[in-house]
């Protein structure tokens, strides 16, 4: 038994290490004027400058109601990486950070998939293609909260997959979801609900719902320490409006092209600028399409014989979690969001537990294993271009926006 759980790990080690080494491969295609204020909003409509300025310098973030406790995670993960390494240059160690983290994914989705019941080499073949996803390789190597974010709801999924988890596991998966990313926290609080639903368990659920906000709660008290930061749980969670839309059939198409299948495998940039938004599917060519289509199957595939185990009562709390989380975040996204590829890593670790259930022991395992890897190939070769390419246009981006001589830490 000793040597079997030695096995394990020895072996999740080694998924980690390969994706944290694809992450930061991807990291040095980076151009720093991308931590330039000047910058903001051009890698797929995020804020790098800003997250990174926030973690350089925590504490105080106003406009952070919706990621909690991303100041104090990505500070301590930047601060690890300066000293480990003596980088000095910030983007660099938040590539590192983001690297290590990327790492911790894919580690915990070999994990997941072995609880879930996967041989070792079928959930070593689904955790790199998680590694491999645009998600992983365009969000992980940047400062931003979404990496953390994705690492939080694998985590709470793991959770999830358990017999019989404890009020405290279940309160971590309430934190680890939603610390970085508050949305994300439906993850764990369906995880509760999924174990702890029974009207005789209530008692228990609420008991690890208030856990998790208490030490959500204590965290960020002391990470906004005299800031007099607003509460997370606050009226600047309003400050989104500005990105809400209606609700019409176009994007409905938006929703679950952006967040169903760009989230695996990246389609052509739009318009020649580092953008996602509106993007057909499979136009990035013979390798973009051949992914999609092995992707779409999978994914397919790998619903329907999770539907059929929930109904045997084979790994029910994760399903219900899975699909409850999907689809209120599909719902939520209805209205919310311009670019949807910043919410890649949201769904991505649910995506992958739907799909890696075509891989469960039965009929059709080879064909799966060959369809698998196909995408693994595929995707991994397309994303990787994508990537390159999208680095090419921000730089050149970056080049027109940072003025001459500017420093590429500096403050907005």
């Amino acid at each position: 038994m000793k040597g079997s759980a030695l096995g394990e790990w020895t072996h999740a080690c080694a998924v980690a290490l390969a994706a944290a080494a694809a992450c930061l491969a991807a990291s040095q295609l980076l151009d720093p004027g991308l931590a330039h204020s000047s910058a903001a909003n051009l890698w797929f409509g995020s804020d790098l400058p800003y997250r990174l300025e926030v973690m350089v310098r925590p504490g105080g973030w106003e406009g952070g109601g919706a990621h909690p406790l991303f100041p104090t995670l990505g500070h301590l993960l930047l601060a690890v990486a300066t000293a480990l390494t003596g980088q000095a240059d910030p983007l660099r160690a938040a590539g590192l950070a983001g690297s290590v983290v990327g790492g911790l994914f894919a580690g915990i989705l070999f994990a997941l998939f072995r609880r879930m019941g996967l041989a070792r080499a079928d959930a070593t073949l689904f955790a790199a293609i998680g590694a491999l996803s645009s998600g992983s390789l365009f969000w992980f190597p940047v400062p931003e909260s979404f990496g953390l974010a994705g690492a939080g709801v694998a985590l709470a999924l793991l959770v999830a997959a358990s017999s019989r988890p404890s009020v405290g596991a279940l309160a971590a998966a309430c934190v680890a979801s939603g610390a970085s990313v508050l949305t994300s926290g439906i993850v764990g609080g369906l995880a509760v609900v999924a174990h702890d639903g029974h009207p005789r368990r209530w008692g228990r659920a609420l008991t690890s719902l208030l856990v998790a906000l208490g030490v959500m709660t204590a965290a960020w008290s002391l990470q906004e320490w005299s800031f007099r930061t607003p509460f997370f749980l606050g009226d600047r969670l309003l400050e989104y409006r500005q990105h809400t839309f209606p609700v019409t059939l176009e994007r409905v198409n938006d929703v679950a092209r952006g967040l169903l299948c760009h989230s695996v495998v990246a389609p052509a940039l739009r318009n020649d600028r580092p953008s996602f938004r509106r993007v057909e599917l499979a136009s990035s060519g013979l390798l973009g399409a051949t992914a999609t289509l092995a992707w779409v199957a999978l994914l397919a595939a790998g619903s329907w014989r999770t539907l059929q185990s929930a109904r045997r009562g084979e790994g029910r709390e994760l399903a219900l979690t899975v699909a409850g989380s999907l689809g209120l975040t599909f719902a939520m996204h209805l209205t919310l969001g311009r670019e949807l590829f910043l919410y890649a890593l949201s769904v991505l670790p649910m995506l992958l537990v739907l799909a890696a259930g075509s891989a469960r022991p039965g009929r059709g395992l080879t064909l799966v294993r060959v369809v698998a890897c196909v995408l693994l190939l595929a995707g991994g070769l397309n994303n990787a271009r994508q990537l390159h390419r999208a680095a090419g246009v921000a730089r050149d981006l970056a080049a027109q926006r940072v003025p001459a001589g500017a420093g590429a830490g500096e403050e907005r």
